[in-house]
């Protein structure tokens, strides 16, 4: 009733309203009563179709899934005029439920950018209470109780600042993957638990083939059997959900020798910092209606990031694999992409990973949110 008296009565009288959908229920009915009140345009933007989020818990059948979908559609088709967000909802929109919706894609703001160093060495000193978590058995942990009494310079986990000097990065500092997360089950994030489990064997293996000597012969052998050596991975969680906990607790059971993970629960200034000063980016999204895309990664990109991202029907009007990122359907295969982006990081990182950076930041940074805006929507608008 709330919603139904602001929009009716208390609204200033729009030219337009911009509906964003999902969610649907009541948010679709109140909208068109207020655009019909207001004699006002409505726009709808599909990010999804909110039916089909129902249906994860309930399943489709589901009776009451059966009238979303049907009070959707029949509101839905309700609108002056519509965007989405990929070409693929595009056509289903138009094909199943008679509605011409322009192709909006999702730009990144330009607060999304690659952070300059002193900015990281001061967000991870900021992170630094979050990250030295001693319930955790990995090298993280390891490595902060071993500087803990010998400690001559600000250092965090992958910077050091010494005294009138400026911050640098640290000699064989461990490379940051981050990830968002709903903690949702759409968002499977045992897939990432099992990269990181198959990654660790698989460093630990580089790190003991070389025997952890200076000796080049030996460093030259262990390379030619199983390639260069791979570094620590900081595997970075932000968000919030339902799952996380029971994630959180199956974690602290590991013993981790070359990954430490940790989830994060940001200030929204942090986000896109911490984004701009990782190395690689996971997407764990996957799509309830096949239709949608990660914003996530679009963000991510905007940061200048690599991408491995779950593969669904219509990622790739996103993610181009080999080119802007990588596409994997299990923890078996997001384990191998990593290795071979990481290998040799970060003294000498490969060729994989450097042409995956400077395609994103060729093709990914460019185009920004408000540029986007005036190109696509205000026309739309009316504006």
């Amino acid at each position: 009733m709330w919603l139904l008296w602001m929009m009716l009565v208390q609204l200033p009288t729009p030219s337009a309203i911009l509906l964003q959908n999902p969610p649907a229920i009541p948010t679709m009915a109140v909208c068109w009563l207020a655009a019909r009140r207001h004699r006002a345009k409505l726009v709808i933007d599909w990010h999804n179709y909110g039916w089909t989020i129902l249906a994860l818990a309930q399943g489709a059948g589901h009776p009451l899934v059966r009238v979303a979908r049907s009070y959707e559609r029949f509101w839905g088709r309700s609108g002056d005029a519509h965007f989405c967000v990929t070409k693929a909802m595009q056509e289903d929109l138009r094909h199943n439920w008679n509605v011409d919706a322009v192709v909006l894609y999702d730009r990144p703001p330009a607060f999304f950018r690659r952070t300059p160093l002193p900015a990281v060495h001061i967000l991870f000193r900021k992170l630094g209470a979050a990250l030295e978590q001693p319930a955790f058995n990995d090298f993280y942990t390891h490595a902060v109780a071993a500087r803990a009494s010998q400690e001559t310079a600000e250092l965090t986990a992958v910077t050091i600042k010494r005294p009138n000097q400026p911050a640098a990065y640290k000699p064989g500092r461990p490379a940051i993957v981050v990830s968002s997360t709903s903690w949702t089950p759409d968002e499977d994030f045992s897939i990432l638990l099992d990269a990181a489990v198959q990654y660790d064997r698989m460093a630990a293996a580089t790190a003991a083939a070389a025997g952890g000597s200076s000796n080049a012969g030996a460093e030259a052998a262990a390379t030619a059997v199983l390639g260069p050596r791979l570094p620590d991975v900081l595997l970075l969680i932000t968000g919030k959900g339902p799952q996380k906990e029971e994630y959180m607790a199956r974690i602290r059971e590991l013993k981790f020798s070359k990954v430490a993970i940790r989830s994060l629960w940001l200030e929204a200034a942090d986000y896109p910092l911490l984004l701009g000063a990782a190395d690689v980016g996971v997407s764990l999204h996957a799509s309830s209606s096949g239709l949608d895309l990660p914003m996530k990664v679009v963000d991510m990109y905007g940061s200048g990031l690599p991408v491995c991202a779950l593969s669904y029907s219509c990622i790739t009007e996103l993610v181009t694999p080999g080119e802007t990122g990588l596409l994997f359907s299990d923890g078996r295969e997001l384990a191998d992409q990593l290795a071979g982006l990481l290998a040799g990081f970060p003294e000498a990182p490969g060729a994989q990973l450097r042409e995956l950076q400077r395609n994103v930041e060729q093709r990914e940074q460019g185009l920004r949110w408000d540029e986007n805006w005036q190109q696509v929507a205000a026309p739309v608008m009316g504006y």
